[in-house]
């Protein structure tokens, strides 16, 4: 789908650069799109993932459901940005994190999630993004190598959302994610 320089960008599909019209590129070591236009005032300027493959029309569309659609021979999560070629494993869509923090979804299937859901939370008490089913939390912890290699010290904890801060203030009571600046969850007990 793109080729890799020795500049670390990427070359993908991707809108254009709102300064100059060039099409923005994707730098893997911040794992965002940018402009690389050396000319452009917007040189260097970050835009998310999910919110460059909107704009641009490339976002798979990804209704909330199990099983999830395959890549690889891997479930891809509701919340991880994706086109219809190519996953962004390692990047989240900040669109859909807000949703699943704000509306108590899944963040594995994208569905409603009952009053108990499960967390994967380090021992300090730091939820890994939002709420999951106990199935998608099994899904989880099998097939993302992240969680699966041990590099992680986070633990699957069943809570209610009264068991949760949101940037320090009791889920329940906290305003609404946003997509650029996500809630940080935290487990209270």
């Amino acid at each position: 789908m793109g080729s890799f320089g020795e500049d670390g960008l990427v070359s993908l599909p991707a809108p254009p650069c709102a300064e100059c019209a060039e099409p923005l590129q994707y730098d893997v070591e911040i794992r965002r799109f940018v402009c690389g236009n050396v000319q452009c005032s917007a040189l260097g300027m970050e835009v998310p993932i999910w919110s460059a493959l909107q704009q641009s029309g490339l976002a798979a569309s990804d209704p909330p459901r199990l099983p999830r659609p395959v890549h690889k021979g891997l479930p891809v999560p509701w919340v991880v940005p994706r086109t219809a070629d190519y996953v962004f494993w390692l990047a989240l869509d900040g669109a859909r994190c807000a949703l699943a923090h704000s509306r108590w979804l899944c963040q594995v299937c994208g569905d409603e999630l009952p009053e108990e859901a499960w967390v994967l939370a380090t021992p300090e008490g730091q939820v890994l993004q939002a709420a999951l089913h106990a199935k998608c939390k099994d899904l989880a912890l099998e097939f993302c190598p992240h969680l699966s290699s041990g590099d992680t010290r986070a633990v699957p904890m069943l809570v209610s959302r009264d068991e949760l801060l949101a940037d320090g203030h009791p889920l329940r009571d906290a305003a609404p994610s946003d997509p650029f600046f996500l809630q940080q969850w935290q487990v209270t007990r």
